[in-house]
């Protein structure tokens, strides 16, 4: 059975959301995986027997420690060792669990993820945050969605090639189509390292249709779109804010096309992003996330690790020349 760790008071409304979350995931799971809560053992226990769960499938692991949102990476990785959220993924460096997800502080988690777990190649210098993004087809990969502000050519070719496994992978997507984001269509367009970028991913294993704009986004015309996480995280935000104006504007549209839009556009369905080239499986879970969200960012972790993921990754960038 898959284990996934959880950083029990990781995120603005933590603990009473991720503890309920995490119920919720392990009840409806069919028995699939088992939920390891990292975090001060008597306030999570007790936030265990508040909401009635008497299961099996749920364990508890003392960290008594707690992660502040704008406590810097390097010094949650020095000096915090037993929070929940550097614990969740030293379980995973251990083996005792198989995914580790945090709504908490997302540079720490990064910066934990790829100092404990490792790279899942050498030549892969900068692990991507791989998100979900809603299109007029269905969905995409965005990578990088914020964990890095490069943007030199090889970075963005690794991106591809670990977008590509991840559209595989998790959402069934054969031969996925790869869109490198810029300010138009023609090769020439745009910062020389994207140019270079272009012409190294015409040579990558993928399935490269060229460069892709915004509309082309929001259109699906790619299955993965690469960019910096620069450029990236921008995009995503305007996503979410996008969905908030629709929603405060107009509700929800009680019409079945109004409430697909609705089902596809809330980033709690999405539940998480994923750290993509790591030896592991690291889960980013918005900082916001109510018990919905929580959930299925265990149920993607969860996926993630089940389809083994991180090394269908490693085997697509072997052999690629840094």
């Amino acid at each position: 059975m898959i284990s996934i760790a959880l950083d029990a008071f990781g995120g603005d409304n933590a603990p009473d959301v991720v503890v309920q979350g995490a119920i919720n995931a392990v009840n409806s799971s069919e028995g699939k995986f088992a939920v390891v809560l990292c975090g001060p053992e008597a306030e999570v226990k007790a936030k265990l027997k508040e909401f009635g769960y008497e299961g099996k499938l749920i364990q508890v692991v003392d960290a008594p420690e707690l992660v502040a949102m704008d406590e810097h990476p390097t010094e949650v990785l020095r000096k915090k060792q037993h929070s929940g959220l550097v614990m969740c993924v030293g379980l995973q460096k251990k083996g005792l669990v198989q995914a580790s997800v945090s709504a908490g502080n997302s540079g720490a988690m990064m910066a934990s993820c790829l100092m404990i777990l490792g790279r899942t190649s050498e030549d892969f210098a900068r692990p991507p945050i791989g998100c979900i993004i809603p299109t007029a087809k269905g969905h995409s990969v965005l990578v990088d969605a914020g964990a890095n502000v490069d943007e030199k050519p090889n970075v963005l070719r690794d991106f591809a090639l670990a977008g590509s496994v991840f559209a595989e992978s998790y959402l069934g997507i054969q031969n996925p189509k790869v869109g490198l984001l810029n300010m138009g269509e023609e090769e020439k367009k745009g910062p020389a390292s994207v140019q270079e970028a272009h012409q190294l991913l015409k040579n990558a294993p993928v399935n490269f249709i060229g460069n892709v704009e915004g509309r082309n986004v929001l259109l699906g015309d790619a299955d993965v779109v690469v960019c910096s996480g620069f450029v990236g995280n921008v995009l995503l935000k305007m996503y979410e804010g996008f969905y908030e104006l629709h929603t405060k504007t107009f509700g929800v549209i009680d019409t079945p096309a109004g409430k697909q839009f609705s089902e596809a556009w809330d980033y709690r369905n999405t539940g998480g992003a994923l750290l993509l080239g790591l030896k592991g499986t690291g889960i980013i879970a918005h900082g916001r996330s109510d018990a919905k969200a929580i959930e299925q960012a265990i149920k993607v972790a969860y996926t993630f690790a089940a389809n083994n993921v991180p090394e269908k990754i490693g085997k697509k960038l072997a052999g690629i020349e840094a």
